[in-house]
């Protein structure tokens, strides 16, 4: 049978353009299995792309951004797809380790944040999409340099029109869009035996968010009073870190950055516990924490002891920083 003419620059095309992830998902939803694969394929990318000499580097910090009718749908299934993520990166590690010296983790945990929405970098997402960002230790500043710069982190993400991962920056304003919440977060401590046999991710945190942000959970007015300045903040998160301000932290959009010598870093988190319908704040400073005049005990990192936070409080950080919380 005779070919058509646009036969050879047809497959051509497809040769320097593989099908596209859109294309392949076409003909059915985006299941557990796709998101397992994209986050593996991610973690696989990273290791030849971030590995140096004889040291095997790679990504443990993942973004995983999915249309609103698939985060709902896969919301129960997250804590697994993490766990089933894991195994399968500590074998891929147990296999590249045989041609490295030494195995750098550059992160004493794993991360991962799923969110829900419908466009991203300039591209709708679908219920046939799934966009996995990869970084190596979260997102951070890539430096202070002029123009857009300083607001840019240096990221992983697969390329819609080559279907291929590739490294490439990432402006942080298109994540101000995305709503990650709590219940889509995971952090794990790395195991440094790589046992696939002990992973362990709980679905406590597992909760729909029913609570709208579109306005903003609460409003926290803070005084300085070590330079007689007060600032604004409107919590839309359903968690935030409150933080010296520095650098490193400029990055994240749930930062409460406080420009004082007299707040650690970080300093305190607050959250909105939807399954107790009610505000909580956690303290890891060194330093006093008092909420109403109650002294509030510090809290290791990863494993925070949660305090009720009533409208209408007052949290005195340090003796010196006093935020006024009011729930909207």
């Amino acid at each position: 049978m005779k070919k058509k003419s646009g036969d050879f620059f047809a497959a051509l095309k497809s040769i320097i353009l593989p099908e596209s992830n859109d294309q392949r998902q076409a003909n059915g939803p985006v299941t557990n299995n796709v998101i397992l694969k994209e986050l593996l394929d991610c973690f696989d990318n990273s290791c030849k792309r971030e590995s140096v000499g004889k040291s095997l580097l790679f990504n443990m910090h993942y973004l995983i951004i999915l249309h609103p009718e698939v985060y709902e749908e896969r919301l129960p299934s997250l804590p697994i797809i993490v766990k089933e993520a894991l195994k399968a990166f500590y074998n891929k590690l147990k296999s590249y380790k045989k041609n490295y010296d030494e195995l750098s983790p550059v992160s004493f945990h794993w991360q991962f944040r799923f969110a829900p929405g419908t466009d991203f970098n300039q591209e709708r997402i679908t219920v046939e999409d799934v966009r996995v960002i990869g970084m190596l230790t979260g997102l951070k500043p890539t430096g202070s340099g002029g123009g857009d710069r300083h607001n840019t982190a240096k990221v992983t993400m697969k390329s819609k029109a080559t279907n291929v991962f590739d490294k490439m920056d990432l402006n942080l304003d298109v994540l101000r869009h995305v709503h990650f919440a709590e219940n889509g977060t995971f952090t794990v401590k790395f195991n440094p035996e790589l046992s696939v046999t002990n992973v362990t991710v709980s679905t406590a945190t597992v909760q729909k968010t029913a609570r709208p942000a579109d306005n903003g959970l609460a409003r926290i007015e803070c005084y300085l009073a070590d330079k007689s300045k007060e600032v604004v903040y409107i919590m839309k998160d359903t968690e935030i870190v409150i933080a010296r301000k520095e650098p490193e932290n400029v990055g994240y959009s749930n930062y409460l950055l406080i420009e004082s010598g007299f707040v650690s870093n970080p300093h305190a988190r607050i959250r909105w516990n939807e399954a107790q319908q009610s505000f909580q704040i956690a303290s890891f400073s060194n330093n006093e924490t008092r909420v109403n005049e109650t002294v509030i005990a510090k809290s290791e990192a990863d494993s925070p002891r949660w305090f009720d936070l009533n409208d209408k409080s007052q949290v005195l950080l340090n003796g010196m920083v006093t935020l006024s919380f009011k729930q909207l």
